[in-house]
């Protein structure tokens, strides 16, 4: 059976590419942790997609069943059956809406445009002044 070799059986030349692929790692895995840290405190700053969404379809659903609860109990308390639920029910879908609108318009306000999108057509309208 042949042994195995130990680190004094190995050429000057291997040890050395030994060496060297073990510090190119190690200093991979640090970058690769620093990089890690960056991006869950970058994440933790911002909303996901996911989360984005389930927020303003939260913000939106709560609406809508606030205004149906309110509007079945007046019902129950005045006794007017389908009136104060239908009329609430289209309260709470308006203010659901307007949730939304507000919600969507503080996420837009607080993330930055992505890089490579076009905020503006600032050339064109640059383009636009020297035809007149």
């Amino acid at each position: 059976m042949a042994k195995p070799q130990d680190d004094q059986g190995q050429s000057h030349g291997t040890r050395e590419v030994t060496r060297d692929l073990a510090s190119r790692i190690a200093s991979a895995k640090r970058e690769r942790e620093i990089e890690d840290n960056r991006a869950s405190r970058d994440a933790s700053a911002e909303m996901t997609g996911l989360g984005r969404g389930l927020r303003i379809g939260t913000e939106f659903i709560a609406a809508i069943l606030v205004g149906a609860v309110f509007g079945y109990l007046i019902d129950l308390g005045l006794g007017t059956s389908p009136w104060g639920l239908l009329i609430m029910l289209l309260m709470g879908f308006a203010a659901g809406i307007l949730n939304v609108t507000r919600v969507v318009a503080q996420m837009n306000a607080a993330s930055p445009a992505p890089p490579g999108s076009d905020p503006g057509s600032e050339e064109q309208d640059e383009d636009d002044n020297d035809d007149a």
